[in-house]
């Protein structure tokens, strides 16, 4: 038998309460005993009966455990690219405070829920850059999510697919491109200046890699700030920045993906947490351990029915 905790100054308090409380009792019983000429033998009995009781008790404060037990233990693993859009358009506020505020909130959120998988981030507007490589540093990922801003990047534009084929190059240029399940999130509106090629697809489902995609924004839309003040396009007219979920859900659907919402009315980040918990990571190490149990419910079972017993049970103490 082994023991889950070790016989310390606990057990010797109560040990020591127990003793002093019951030899005060038998000497107060042996005095009355005299007093009225008579013997008080049938303590023997109570007492046998406490101290098997007090025994039980300590031994499962101790957490007592026997049987061992043998489990198998896997660790499933995914390789995750959060792909980011730094496009002026994600300055706009109609997610508050801002759509870009809001996703780098978000994605602080997701990676708390994910530390068991390799996180990178890979920010675009018209032209894609890795910014954190895969890495399980959670403490550098979050530094790396607060220094997103739009004007991180040199260029302006929106090219979506560009980004996801950076991703997917990234994702397969590995020693064992099929050791691990292979994950990207894309965070953007979706106003996008360039089409995704068959070829995308094609490899996005050939290789079972996970797209997910949230549209940040509302169908709506809002103008766009600049300076303080409204930005205008070459016509001088107003900038309108809008959701664009017809092309993310065609994205999407071309590469058995899913679709996801995220401004002020709704939220799926939730929902996106859970999908990607649920699908099926690669197996990345496996071992047996042994699993001993803490058994003190046994004891404490039986300490209980005694307890039941010196209550129910009455023996006279004076024999008159």
């Amino acid at each position: 038998m082994n023991w889950n905790y070790p016989f310390g100054t606990t057990e010797y308090f109560f040990i020591f309460l127990f003793i002093l409380a019951y030899v005060t009792y038998i000497i107060r019983t042996v005095r009355i005993a005299r007093q009225l000429q008579t013997t008080a033998r049938t303590l023997i009995i109570k007492l046998f009966l406490r101290s098997i009781t007090f025994s039980l008790l300590i031994i499962s404060l101790l957490g007592p455990s026997f049987g061992e037990a043998e489990r198998d233990i896997q660790a499933k693993g995914k390789d995750i690219f959060l792909i980011v859009d730094l496009s002026k358009s994600m300055d706009a506020a109609d997610v508050t405070p801002s759509r870009l505020e809001k996703v780098k909130f978000e994605i602080n959120r997701f990676i708390q829920n994910e530390r068991s998988n390799r996180i990178g981030i890979i920010i675009f507007s018209n032209e894609a850059f890795i910014h954190v490589p895969l890495t399980y540093d959670n403490a550098a990922l979050e530094l790396f999510i607060q220094s997103l801003q739009t004007d991180l990047l040199p260029t302006s534009g929106t090219n979506v697919c560009g980004a996801a084929e950076l991703a997917y190059n990234k994702l397969m240029n590995v020693p064992d491109p099929t050791g691990r399940a292979k994950i990207m999130v894309l965070f953007t509106d979706g106003e996008s200046d360039f089409g995704c090629s068959n070829a995308l697809y094609n490899n996005l489902r050939r290789f079972g890699i996970g797209v997910y995609a949230v549209g940040v924004g509302t169908k709506i839309g809002i103008s766009i700030q600049q300076n303080g003040k409204p930005l205008m396009d070459k016509k001088d007219r107003l900038v309108i920045s809008a959701l664009d979920e017809n092309f993310l859900k065609t994205l999407t659907s071309a590469s058995r993906g899913s679709y996801y919402e995220l401004n002020n009315t709704k939220n799926d980040i939730p929902r996106l947490i859970n999908d990607i918990d649920q699908a099926e990571g690669t197996l990345v190490d496996s071992r047996t351990i042994t699993v001993v149990s803490n058994k003190y419910y046994y004891f404490l079972g039986a300490a209980l029915i005694l307890i039941l017993f010196d209550v129910l049970i009455t023996i006279g103490t004076f024999r008159l």
